[in-house]
């Protein structure tokens, strides 16, 4: 009989809640799942493919070719080898965005191979409180200017 009470306490416990590990805000984890959807995402992914998945080792030559600082890379790539929690897409993340503002200037991304592919990237527009802050500051320098 005291089997039978141990059972029915085991079915009557609570369930775990599952907790993701990811850095990036439910909200946003789609837009951002395989690192993006937009033309340099998806050629980065097409030079990144691995037989495994996505390889940073690809991922941090194509950085380099495309004007990314050794110094950025070699930080990056030691917090992807030293396993730190959220590495790999802070490592995406913003190792993309300094593609990115390279392709922007130049209007081509250079593959492994060194090929030129040239994708077009709209320049980024500020939102929330930077837009605020950004229109503020011109207000007041308008005010200044016209003090004189």
């Amino acid at each position: 009989m005291d089997n039978e009470a141990e059972v029915s306490t085991e079915a009557e416990a609570p369930v775990e809640k599952k907790e993701t590990k990811s850095i990036v805000p439910a909200r946003y984890a789609g837009k951002y799942k395989a690192g993006g959807s937009d033309a340099l995402a998806e050629f980065i992914n097409a030079q990144c493919k691995g037989k495994e998945g996505f390889e940073y080792e690809a991922f941090f030559e194509l950085a380099l070719k495309n004007g990314v600082s050794q110094e950025q890379v070699d930080k990056y790539k030691g917090q992807v080898a030293e396993k730190r929690h959220g590495s790999q897409g802070r490592a995406r993340m913003t190792l993309r965005n300094m593609i990115a503002t390279s392709v922007r200037k130049s209007g081509v991304a250079i593959g492994l191979d060194g090929s030129e592919t040239p994708i077009e990237i709209a320049k980024a527009t500020l939102s929330g409180a930077a837009a605020k802050a950004k229109a503020s500051k011109a207000e007041a320098g308008d005010a200044a200017a016209s003090e004189f």
